[in-house]
């Protein structure tokens, strides 16, 4: 039921959707519903039905009308009018816009999961799943009747009323037999679940839809007379898509304050709709700008001189990350050189006669490397781990003599 019924979230959506950053706005259009006049273009009767204690029997259906010079899904004005395949065609005109609330969040909640096309807060909360085209018809169906109770003024408490819709729409989707909105349905109730919906709404995560409805300006048919034929509702849904960078980044595993450069990547979105092969730059870095919102796999395919690769991925990055728009990867390389060194301790006055007991302190100059150790026969120390040691600068001091 993942795909349909999304799983309730903590109320800390505050939170996850202070995310906006001032990075390039890019708004996209998905329906355009500006046009004066509409033309029925495809109606489609699903032969399902349910009863709704508001609305009575309710029959689903789909119609799809050309705007603009595209198309899109419309809504029936009032339930009961008339409207079928004989007005094919025919247009509808004199768009009066709609300002309830309810009915252009519910919209643009239809047009976003039924389109693909999700606002980034959508994405950063996981609720951007694409509806197949069944449950669209359900969906299309719970709508569509919030359009009908906005209409005939049973709207009333708008989270009550759409969970009652849901509840019938969800009956009939699933055969079951749900009296009360407050029953729990998928780890949730449906009053729940309408709420949330809704809450969502008001953050503008299903994004902006300017609602429209329009008169029937057709001649009408022998089946659905013009004076029977009711007014249909459009949207136009608006996202703004913001811009995230990401951060590759190439380090020494030996010392990991040290970037890499020359270490080779390449990038590319899950969606297919980026690639790029990249080298890291002189600090071990590489920086992507602008990226869309999404989930990029990160694969090192080659490492620099001197050094192999720790772990090649694809390791996945998804922006943003926690309200950041800015999100760094880091990768590792081990060098490939093999470290060797001696240290002996004397006496002044007899270079030969090596000296056991002396406590010698070794620091790193650029790395974060420290260890205290103590000569043994011969003056020589010999549990110094020079291979792993990382590649660098060292000083070594006497802390305590002989």
């Amino acid at each position: 039921m993942k795909k349909t019924w999304h799983s309730l979230k903590n109320r800390v959506t505050a939170m996850l959707l202070a995310l906006i950053c001032v990075l390039g706005l890019l708004p996209t259009t998905a329906l355009a519903a500006g046009a004066d006049t509409i033309k029925l273009e495809r109606f489609g009767m699903s032969g399902v039905s349910y009863q709704s204690a508001s609305l009575g029997r309710c029959t689903m259906h789909q119609m799809y009308y050309g705007v603009a010079g595209k198309t899109s899904v419309g809504f029936c004005g009032t339930k009961g009018g008339g409207m079928g395949t004989s007005l094919i065609g025919q247009t509808w005109g004199d768009p009066k816009p709609v300002t309830d609330p309810t009915v252009k969040m519910m919209m643009a909640y239809y047009y976003a999961h039924s389109l693909g096309i999700f606002t980034d807060k959508a994405h950063a909360l996981g609720v951007d799943d694409i509806w197949d085209s069944g449950y669209s018809w359900y969906m299309n169906a719970w709508v569509q009747a919030i359009v009908w109770r906005y209409k005939d003024g049973s709207l009333g408490d708008p989270a009550t009323a759409c969970a009652e819709e849901l509840m019938y729409v969800w009956n009939s989707l699933k055969g079951a037999s749900y009296t009360s909105i407050d029953q729990t349905c998928d780890g949730t109730t449906f009053r729940d679940r309408a709420k949330y919906i809704l809450d969502l709404g008001k953050q503008d995560v299903w994004g902006d839809c300017d609602v429209k409805e329009y008169s029937f300006t057709g001649a009408g048919s022998a089946a659905h007379p013009a004076s029977t034929v009711q007014s249909v509702m459009i949207g136009s849904l608006t996202v703004t898509n913001e811009q995230y960078k990401l951060v590759v980044k190439k380090v020494d595993a030996t010392n990991p304050t040290k970037g890499l450069a020359g270490a080779r990547f390449h990038v590319e979105s899950t969606n297919g709709s980026f690639s790029k092969d990249i080298v890291t730059g002189a600090d071990g870095t590489y920086t992507f700008s602008p990226l869309d919102a999404g989930t990029y796999a990160v694969t090192e395919t080659a490492a620099p001189n001197g050094y192999e690769i720790d772990n090649a991925g694809p390791e996945y990055v998804v922006l943003p990350n926690n309200g950041s728009s800015t999100v760094t990867i880091t990768f590792t390389d081990t060098p490939t050189v093999t470290a060797t060194g001696k240290i002996r301790k004397v006496d002044a006055d007899d270079p030969t006669r090596g000296l056991a007991g002396a406590v010698i302190k070794i620091t790193g100059v650029d790395n974060n490397f420290t260890g205290t150790y103590t000569t043994g026969a011969g003056g020589a120390l010999t549990d110094v781990p020079w291979n792993t040691m990382p590649i660098g600068s060292y000083v070594a001091e006497e802390v305590t003599p002989p």
